[in-house]
């Protein structure tokens, strides 16, 4: 960095400021937002949909189907990062398969639970339905501390890099 800074002080006219070209260069970048794991959720929405896709296909479409949300759940908990409770609710805890009710799983209702049975490792999940009015935390409002927009941005830099290129 010093032999950097050395050498623009000695190549580089006077009138031009460096430190005012860093401070600007950093105050864009540090103004604008990142969603942290924005790649690993976008690479777990994929694997899930591809994963559902995928079950109500052939047998070997089946196998990569587990394959696909083993590698969904490996991937969040490495990144530290927690599954969507509605994926949570479709993939069965023991063989990780998606959860298509009459394909991969049966649903009965008993006693004001609704049971999900797995027809591959024959596991029981169970929904409580007594209370009408529960609402998981991650769906309530005071669970969102902020919203970002990314279509915009997107849309934005796409825009820019077409009036540059048409220039």
């Amino acid at each position: 960095m010093f032999l950097f800074l050395f050498l623009a002080a000695i190549f580089v006219p006077k009138w031009f400021n460096y430190y005012a070209c860093l401070n600007e260069y950093f105050s864009i970048k540090m103004s604008t937002k990142k969603c942290v794991g924005k790649e690993t959720f976008q690479r777990i929405n994929y694997l899930y949909q591809l994963c559902n896709k995928l079950t109500t296909e052939n047998r070997a479409a089946h196998i990569a189907s587990n394959h696909y949300s083993n590698l969904a759940v490996n991937i969040s908990k490495k990144a530290v990062q927690r599954l969507d409770i509605d994926i949570k609710r479709t993939l069965c805890k023991g063989c990780r398969s998606i959860l298509i009710p009459g394909v991969t799983c049966k649903i009965r209702i008993k006693k004001k639970k609704v049971l999900k049975h797995c027809m591959k490792c024959s596991r029981v999940k169970v929904f409580d339905t007594r209370n009408k009015n529960y609402v998981p935390w991650s769906h309530r409002e005071e669970s969102l501390v902020e919203l970002l927009d990314y279509a915009d941005e997107e849309s934005e830099s796409k825009k820019n890099k077409m009036d540059t290129s048409g220039k």
